[in-house]
């Protein structure tokens, strides 16, 4: 017997203690969550953290695998690991990582998903039930028997994977399964064609078709009978269109200048009418929009207004169905009367009579009773003014109401009229592509003219846009970026088959 000196064994001790924690922490139990996506990190169908396969064995899997799901819409995938999660077997987990992952259509569930433990020398496969019938347990554990198993005890775990998934191609690609595999892929594929595609989209087309056919006639009869008020649109209407216009902008610059157009392959046929659905049903609610702004245009007379914008929204009411978001203007609409119930409510004049409003779609300039100043501050947005009147027309009130711009005028100093605007932007000189040009800054009453001179500014030169550039410099990495798919849904009922070698 060898003894070591105290001294050698201490020294020792540190070593050795580090080599069992090396190796300790080297072998990695993975959860479910712990193991890498394929799908996430690269767009193939191998998960192999541990690095067990070549790369040229990986390469020849997503290649083989990528044909099944070009030719057959199945998804299969491969997960090698040294070990898992202690606490579960190896059936549980591969179930679990399953659904977990979605492999396979949402709708057929025509997923295959291999999976292999090294250490503990199991493997497991797990099916979804569209793909049962032509991959049943039976033929999976023989083809495992056959192909996977005696690779795996050389230690070649590359080759038992490719020998086994090109015997399941073997399988899924051969003509005389194309009846069965009919029912689950083609046969679906063809249906939802029909149902799920051309009746509804047919619908979709033809119910807009006729709805903005009668919307169309109603507005051709606001402008015929069009007051000579000049043409004004609702904010929300014009701060609505310059935001969904730059919105479909930047939309259209991300997919073209970032993601590219890939997303475009990932949508199905059958989602096609819910898009079109939604892109109709916006295009509506502006058209909705622009049919008020006709009214509004029609009537200088803000009662008349309200009213016939409520006759027309009690014909029209359907259109809600079509386009949802026509509730949020009739939301809107519906605050606004109730905010003026008590302006239209009637004024009694000195002998406690009820006082006749007088119609301004009808008196449009409120002459006499309006001075030139007031009839500028309608023009202008800053008041709404309501004439009533007695029947003897021996007395009047005039009211006036906040308009939409009260908050951007002050009253003249010189004047005493809501007309005066401050730092208005006057430009001089126009800049250009080659100089710079010039504005001055005013105080200025649009009723009696005066104005004030608060300083001059500079107007910075007109760059050309570079955006030609570099757009080829971002269409050529958007080209070489990946265009994977992702897992499309399935889920297994648990079906499948394992074993140990």
């Amino acid at each position: 017997m060898i003894c070591l000196p105290h001294s050698i064994i201490k020294n020792f001790i540190p070593v050795i203690f580090l080599f069992i924690t090396t190796i300790a922490f080297g072998q990695k139990a993975y959860t479910v969550a712990e193991l890498p996506d394929p799908k996430k990190h690269g767009g193939g169908w191998v998960s192999d953290p541990d690095q067990i396969l070549t790369p040229d064995d990986i390469l020849q899997i997503n290649s083989t695998i990528s044909t099944f799901e070009s030719k057959t819409n199945v998804q299969v995938a491969i997960v090698i690991v040294k070990d898992f999660d202690h606490n579960q077997e190896d059936f549980d987990f591969a179930y679990h990582l399953f659904n977990t992952w979605g492999i396979g259509s949402k709708t057929s569930n025509n997923g295959l998903l291999l999976f292999i433990a090294k250490d503990r020398r199991k493997y497991r496969f797990i099916t979804g039930t569209g793909i049962e019938g032509v991959l049943p347990d039976v033929k999976l554990k023989h083809l495992a028997e056959q192909n996977l198993i005696p690779a795996f005890r050389e230690n070649n775990f590359g080759t038992g994977i490719i020998n086994t998934i090109d015997a399941i191609g073997i399988i899924i690609l051969n003509p005389d399964n194309h009846a069965e595999l009919n029912q689950f892929f083609t046969q679906k594929d063809s249906n939802s064609s029909l149902e799920n595609f051309w009746i509804p989209m047919s619908l979709i087309i033809l119910g807009f078709w006729i709805t903005f056919k009668i919307i169309n006639r109603q507005d051709k009869n606001e402008k015929k009978s069009k007051s000579p008020k000049q043409d004004s649109y609702d904010p929300v209407l014009v701060k609505g269109c310059a935001g969904f216009i730059i919105f479909g902008f930047f939309s259209i610059f991300a997919i073209v200048f970032f993601g590219g157009l890939g997303f475009l392959e990932k949508i199905k046929l059958a989602q096609i009418p819910y898009i079109t659905f939604t892109i109709l049903s916006i295009i509506l609610f502006f058209r909705y929009l622009f049919l008020i702004a006709s009214i509004r245009n029609k009537h200088q007379d803000d009662q008349n207004f309200f009213n016939a914008v409520k006759t027309f929204n009690q014909k029209n009411w359907w259109l809600v169905f079509l386009s949802p978001l026509i509730l949020i203007a009739l939301i809107r609409q519906l605050i606004m009367r109730v905010q003026t119930t008590d302006r239209f409510k009637s004024v009694l004049d000195s002998k406690n009579e009820e006082m006749i409003r007088i119609d301004r779609d009808i008196n449009v300039e409120g002459s006499p009773y309006l001075t030139p100043g007031q009839r500028k501050e309608e023009v202008e947005k800053v008041y709404d003014y309501d004439i009533w009147e007695n029947t003897e027309k021996t007395e009047h009130v005039i009211k006036k109401w906040p308009a939409e711009k009260f908050d951007d005028y002050l009253e003249c100093p010189a004047c005493g009229f809501k007309t005066y605007k401050l730092n208005k932007k006057i430009t001089t000189k126009s800049a250009t592509y080659s100089h710079e040009g010039q504005a001055k800054i005013i105080n200025e009453c649009s009723f009696c003219k005066k104005t004030e001179f608060i300083r001059w500014i500079t107007l910075p030169m007109l760059v050309k846009s570079s955006s030609s550039s570099s757009g080829s410099s971002s269409s050529g990495s958007s080209s070489s970026a990946s265009s994977s798919s992702s897992w499309g849904g399935g889920s297994s009922s648990g079906g499948g088959t394992g074993g140990s070698w």
